[in-house]
């Protein structure tokens, strides 16, 4: 099995989660200053939220592949980003609907939702989005 391994300390996984945390937190808290202060201008809430959302996405990526897995933010790698971006979200939808099926409680389907978003995320990023590719 030593093909699987790679050159990458045996640390890094979880240095990296840790960044993706601390991106994910501080990307939350900027989109939600963004989303606040457009709607507060005067814009729909339904505007002011995808102009939050867009820009807090951008954000994501600039810093993610920067700061947590070191990478180039190339257009590949950023529509690598999207598409996890979307799996992520529709695997939050799943596990929220599932969750609200069986327990018909909103706010607990919502929180199981939440780290599932979270570790398909990491996971689709680590491993796919922003993967070093060979040259």
């Amino acid at each position: 099995m030593t093909g699987l391994r790679t050159t990458a300390p045996r640390g890094e996984p979880l240095r990296q989660f840790i960044k993706y945390l601390l991106v994910g937190g501080l990307n939350t808290a900027i989109s939600a200053v963004i989303i606040f202060a457009v709607q507060a201008a005067g814009a729909l809430p339904v505007v002011a939220n995808i102009v939050g959302y867009a820009m807090g996405v951008g954000l994501s990526f600039a810093l993610n592949s920067k700061f947590t897995f070191r990478t180039a933010a190339t257009r590949h790698t950023a529509i690598r980003f999207l598409i996890v971006v979307l799996i992520s979200y529709l695997a939050n939808l799943a596990t929220m609907v599932s969750v609200l099926h069986l327990t018909h409680a909103p706010y607990l389907a919502q929180l199981c939702g939440i780290p599932v978003y979270v570790i398909v995320g990491f996971l689709g990023n680590r491993y796919w989005a922003m993967r070093e590719r060979a040259r």
